[in-house]
């Protein structure tokens, strides 16, 4: 990526994150120095501009803007990972939480915490499947249980 469009980007991130400092507030100071910042509740596939602009709102002040940039999207690529390990479509609702803190100038981030938040029809379709799998596996006991003299 060129450095104007990185530049521009950071920019765009930068103003993203006043607007959220004065709408939203994504994040609760835990300690000096420590805090625990949110997306909010989002699709999965925009959660890392989320975390990122959180990010810019909290730390900005704090540290560079270099280390921001780094620290997310290391964390954004665990994340990711995540999703995909867990299952999550892009159009999925999710809810992130980590902790942040600043030492030595750097910004680390703890594991974060991911809420999946799954429609009521496919929860009911979930469970529907399990009863039957359940009724089925009853049956085969029972039958078991029949065969012991």
């Amino acid at each position: 990526m060129a450095t104007w469009k990185l530049e521009e980007n950071i920019q765009r991130d930068m103003e993203k994150a006043q607007e959220s400092i004065e709408l939203y507030g994504g994040h609760v100071l835990k300690a000096p120095n420590k805090y625990e910042i949110r997306s909010g509740v989002v699709v999965a596939a925009r959660f890392a501009d989320k975390l990122r602009r959180t990010a810019f709102a909290v730390f900005g002040g704090i540290v560079p803007r270099e280390e921001i940039v780094r620290a997310t999207s290391e964390l954004n690529k665990k994340i990711y990972e995540a999703l995909i390990s867990m299952g999550v479509g892009k159009l999925d609702i999710v809810r992130i939480t980590v902790e942040a803190a600043v030492e030595g100038g750097r910004l680390i981030f703890g594991e974060p915490k991911i809420e999946w938040f799954v429609p009521h029809s496919e929860m009911q379709k979930r469970l529907e499947e399990c009863e039957k799998r359940f009724a089925e596996i009853r049956k085969r006991i029972e039958s078991l249980l029949k065969e012991i003299p």
